[in-house]
């Protein structure tokens, strides 16, 4: 699966545990809700490693913690072009 899918899976999963909307979710990292949809909706491969730290903070999880799940052992970023 590709990385930036598995990342908006995971930001998902971690906004329904928390009870967040995008719209919360824009108000405690201060990120645009249009960028946060985006990446919620998998319409941007490129991700911030600012904005997921920043999304990360608001969901109470660190960024090693977030990338530790085991989906993220087989993701791949998907074109890449060398």
């Amino acid at each position: 699966m590709d990385l930036s899918d598995l990342i908006a899976i995971k930001i998902k999963e971690l906004m329904k545990h928390n009870h967040l909307t995008a719209y919360q979710l824009e108000e405690l990292t201060g990120i645009c809700r249009s960028t946060i949809t985006l990446i919620l909706n998998r319409k941007t491969k490129t991700i911030r490693i600012e904005n997921l730290s920043y999304i990360c903070q608001a969901l109470n999880i660190s960024l090693a913690e977030f990338f530790s799940d085991k989906r993220f052992e087989e993701a791949e970023a998907k074109d890449w072009k060398k």
